[in-house]
């Protein structure tokens, strides 16, 4: 019986599966960009300089004069760009709006240096707001979160002419326990959010009936942000304490995130659209000789899993107090010491291996291709590479927050892709995809584990989803890849740009 008849029906159903997904992704991306291009219709942005301090402006098209005005501060690893929503519905509602870069965040050089410099920056921010043209100097109001939450309650609690304060998953006991405490403070929490944020919380409510707290149901850290009760308390509360009138009663929460989320998931297609691609005719695999039997390779992987985090947790120590940013830093070390860790466990079994038996009928460990002319491989690995990245710094930049490698930073951004890299290299080398899935998720639990006892820096356990969900599109495209026959050396370095690009630069510097 003749294979080319199920050979064409292949051949044809992957080309349909192509077709769809290409298509499928184009649709997404344009309505990805016309979504973000709708969020911000009828607002008027403008950029400025505030003391050094990058502050994008926004105020309504139509102009007006005697607006209320709101300076909105970001958190630790945050930026303005990340709040621009609450610009999206307060200007809406007849507001000026500041959102600054504070102290080593997103474009501002500055190193933070701590929270006085943070205080210093918020307050020459208020003052340059207070003379703008069209704003009412006397309706001038702060709202901030977690690290901007504390920086807020600080500087109303020193200024009693900002008419009214929003704090948004305050954790920071000491601001919290200012006295007497800015006007008209209203406190924000996510129902998912650790319990010692919502202590705080309650413990900034106790005695004044000038305050007030909302917990914000099935929203944690960074979710509260995109919230739609979070923006209607924020500006019921804003509205009532500044006297303003909505001009449209908006909340436009989730216009932005949902945007490039749609270029996220769209450029993703794209991505993988190129990898399935049916014109492309690919090498037959070769058994991989060196492989380990099943269960030698299992013994192996186990002891790769249960070592591998211990000299992870050592390098992430010692680098958290060597390189200026300690939460980069922390992950530069541990990814790079658990990863080669991961592959010297390789390395070993596979000389065991090797010197114990020629070949492996099984060969379980998955196949090898052959290889292509070395500039047709580098152009494919450095295309992939390219792809991947911009399938997710793309949409994050449009959609989310800052994505830009600004000032000094650039080289810690190359430290951590070196070290994701020898991260995933170290997991693919001890396990194929879909195994490899498992070994990153072992390896790296042990993280917001150090974080929560104190051997790491708190703050991992709250970028820990983030580099959880990057990992996550990172293991979806070498998934596809091999099943594609990609190499799956070659999807290493879109893999470490797609992960550590988007943590790098969202850090701070110090």
């Amino acid at each position: 019986m003749s294979i080319e008849p199920a050979l064409a029906g292949r051949v044809r159903t992957r080309s349909v599966l192509w077709r769809s997904g290409l298509l499928l992704g184009v649709l997404l991306l344009a309505a990805g960009v016309l979504g973000i291009g709708y969020a911000g219709r009828g607002l008027h942005s403008v950029s400025v300089r505030v003391d050094g301090v990058p502050v994008e402006i926004v105020r309504p098209v139509g102009g007006g004069a005697g607006r209320p005005a709101v300076v909105v501060a970001h958190g630790y690893a945050g930026s303005g760009r990340l709040m621009r929503p609450f610009a999206d519905t307060l200007v809406r509602r007849g507001y000026v709006v500041a959102l600054p870069d504070l102290a080593g965040h997103a474009a501002n050089p500055r190193p933070l240096a701590g929270e006085d410099e943070l205080d210093r920056e918020l307050a020459g921010v208020v003052r340059y707001v207070r003379d703008l043209s069209g704003v009412d100097p006397a309706r001038v109001a702060l709202l901030g979160h977690s690290m901007g939450a504390a920086a807020v309650v600080r500087v109303g609690s020193a200024d009693p002419s900002i008419a009214a304060t929003v704090a948004i998953s305050l954790g920071d006991g000491a601001a919290a326990a200012l006295q007497p405490g800015p006007r008209r403070l209203l406190l924000i929490v996510g129902a998912l959010e650790p319990a010692g944020i919502r202590s705080v919380a309650q413990a900034a409510l106790d005695g004044d009936a000038g305050r007030r707290m909302v917990r914000v149901g099935f929203a944690e850290h960074v979710g509260v942000l995109y919230a739609d009760r979070t923006h209607a308390e924020a500006a019921r509360w804003l509205d009532d304490a500044l006297r303003n009138r909505p001009e449209q009663p908006v909340i436009a929460a989730k216009g932005r995130v949902t945007a490039g989320g749609l270029c996220l998931v769209g450029m993703l297609l794209l991505v993988i659209a190129g990898l399935v691609r049916p014109s492309v005719r690919r090498a037959p695999p070769i058994r991989d000789s060196l492989a380990p039997p099943a269960r030698a390779r299992l013994a192996w992987l186990a002891g790769a899993v249960a070592v591998a985090p211990v000299p992870g947790l050592v390098g992430g120590w010692l680098a958290a107090r060597t390189l200026p940013a300690p939460v980069c830093g922390y992950l530069v070390g541990y990814f790079a010491f658990a990863g080669a860790t991961l592959a010297a466990v390789a390395v070993v079994a596979r000389r065991i291996h090797a010197r114990a038996a020629e070949g492996d009928a099984h060969g379980v460990t998955g196949t090898r291709q052959r290889p292509d002319a070395p500039w047709r491989a580098a152009a494919a690995t450095i295309g992939l590479a390219v792809a991947g990245i911009a399938a997710v710094v793309v949409p994050v930049h449009l959609g989310l927050t800052s994505a830009v490698p600004y000032g000094s930073r650039w080289w810690l951004t190359v430290l951590l892709v070196l070290a994701t890299a020898a991260l995933l290299g170290g997991a693919h080398a001890v396990a194929r995809p879909p195994w490899s899935i498992g070994v990153l998720a072992a390896v790296c639990l042990p993280v917001p584990v150090a974080a929560i006892v104190g051997l790491a820096p708190g703050f991992l356990t709250l970028v820990t989803p983030l580099i959880a969900g990057l990992l996550a599109l990172y293991l979806l495209l070498a998934g596809v890849a091999s099943l594609t026959g990609t190499p799956w050396f070659r999807t290493i370095p879109a893999g470490a740009l797609l992960v550590a690009w988007p943590v790098a630069t969202s850090l701070p510097i110090t």
